[in-house]
């Protein structure tokens, strides 16, 4: 490290070394894996629960939205806020700050009776009224999705700073399979832990798990040129890529999220609870006009489209599936563990196989651009066959199907996510994922509504569902291109008066 220490000092990179790089980079991916597994352990709890939860406490399916939609719109503004501040703070805080919240909110549900009995008045005065319970966990909802939210602003951006472009996008895939072992992993867990101490305990026990992790995140997590275990040949592989210019940041970004995230939620609160749906549609266009002039980067839209056509596809997934084997096929909170477990242990293996696919390719001489849209192409029409799903007989035909489409989706998150790396430097990527990662959740927040309410009125008809989920993929991909034929790297100077035309 006296190569190194010295470079440092002299405020400069250090020179190659012919030495085998260090693996430190790997460890920072692991805890990001980490984070991700518990991310999802603790979000799926109540998806899981819903069974149980729904017979004791008397909920409709339009009530298990709402309590969902809450956590999208908090997902939403977390997002947006998060990508901001860890763009500010760093990493290291950032994610630290976020798992606080998300694991104390976790353990919370399991007072949300308690909670609800505080915030339902509260609820009511603005015209949301309620059950208890529905404005307990709400509420519960709102404060994990604020945490939550910063996972992947974070994980992107940390990404970003570890790896060169060429490992990236494996990288990516494979921190996101957390995701995939968290989701394989509460189904086995939480139906344990309820069906022997009852829910309380698997909200309690589950969102404890949280803390462990930041005491080794805050022990281990610095920058490349900080860690002591970052030997020069790691580092210059790290610094291996053209350096970012001196732009930090995208103009007008935040304020377009901030503008596009009050008119989502405002919209969907309108047609939501007070049926104002026309008011709902010029909500949602002004917000959309406004951001897009206020920002008008097609690389920032291109992510931020994928997200929004995209993103629900997976909510509905991890908050409806359950619901699904009940009432498709008849199974029991028990009887859902292994056909769940199964669809996110396949799902895994696309997120690292999408990853380690483009990444290949570029290794192999394709250009960013092809080998990034070539990997999501094939992964985008492997999840076509889910529109089948909700029509065939056999619980494992379907489970067949939905594993396939989920380990799709997988593979192609883990490359829309580098796409953003690809295009801007990297202490501009956490507020650009925080940006597309509140479109997505805007997107899901209209699912989460969309699909309560239409199962109540079509008895839990699954197939118009299931036919979106498999078309949007192809959709977004051809939107992706026509607005970045060739991912040239974002022009972060201010932009002229006559920007906005850029997206025409």
């Amino acid at each position: 490290m006296a190569h190194v220490d010295a470079a440092l000092a002299r405020g400069t990179a250090p020179p190659a070394s012919a030495g085998k790089p260090s693996n430190i980079r790997w460890v920072v991916c692991a805890l990001l894996f980490f984070a991700a597994t518990i991310n999802y352990i603790d979000r799926n709890v109540l998806a899981v629960l819903k069974q149980p939860l729904s017979e004791e406490f008397g909920w409709s399916n339009t009530e298990f939205g709402y309590i969902n939609f809450f956590f999208q719109v908090a997902y939403m503004v977390g997002m947006l806020a998060s990508g901001w501040l860890i763009d500010k703070i760093g990493t290291r805080r950032g994610l630290a700050i976020a798992i606080l919240l998300w694991s104390l909110a976790a353990m919370l549900h399991a007072e949300a009776l308690l909670v609800g009995s505080i915030v339902a008045p509260a609820f009511g005065a603005l015209g949301l009224t309620m059950a208890v319970s529905v404005a307990g966990f709400a509420m519960c909802r709102v404060l994990l999705g604020l945490g939550e939210a910063a996972i992947f602003p974070g994980s992107v951006r940390s990404i970003a700073e570890w790896f060169p472009q060429k490992e990236r996008a494996f990288a990516t895939g494979l921190f996101n399979a957390g995701t995939n072992v968290g989701a394989l992993a509460t189904p086995i867990v939480v139906p344990i832990i309820a069906l022997r101490y009852g829910w309380y305990w698997a909200f309690l026990g589950t969102g404890a798990i949280g803390f462990i992790w930041l005491a080794v995140w805050l022990w281990q997590y610095m920058t490349p040129r900080t860690h002591p275990g970052v030997n020069a040949a790691e580092l210059a592989l790290i610094e291996s890529d053209p350096p970012d210019g001196a732009a930090v940041k995208v103009p007008g970004l935040l304020m377009a999220g901030i503008v596009a995230a009050a008119c989502f939620v405002s919209g969907t609160v309108a047609a939501t609870f007070f049926g104002s749906r026309l008011l709902a549609v010029a909500l949602f266009l002004t917000g959309l006009i406004t951001a897009i002039v206020l920002n008008p980067r097609r690389q920032v839209w291109a992510y931020a489209v994928g997200k929004f056509m995209t993103d629900p596809v997976w909510w509905l997934y991890l908050t409806w599936l359950p619901d699904f084997l009940v009432k498709a096929h008849h199974v029991d909170i028990r009887g859902a563990m292994l056909p769940l477990a199964t669809i996110y242990l396949v799902a895994d293996v696309g997120s690292v196989l999408g990853g380690y696919v483009s990444s290949k390719l570029i290794q192999r001489g394709y250009t960013v651009n092809r080998a990034r849209k070539l990997t999501m192409l094939v992964f985008a029409a492997s999840v076509t066959p889910i529109v089948f799903a909700a029509q065939v007989d056999s619980l494992w035909g379907a489970v067949a199907l939905v594993s396939i489409a989920a380990s799709g989706h997988q593979a192609w998150s883990a490359n829309l996510y580098t796409l953003v790396s690809d295009m801007f430097p990297r202490r501009a990527v956490g507020s650009v994922i925080g940006f597309g990662g509140m479109m997505g959740a805007s997107g899901g927040a209209i699912m989460q509504i969309a699909v309560g309410v239409w199962l109540d009125a079509s008895n839990n008809n699954y197939v118009p569902i299931f036919i979106a989920a498999g078309t949007l993929y192809l959709v977004a991909l051809g939107v992706i291109h026509l607005l970045v034929p060739k991912m040239t790297p974002a022009d972060l100077e201010l932009p002229s008066t006559t920007a906005p035309a850029s997206l025409a």
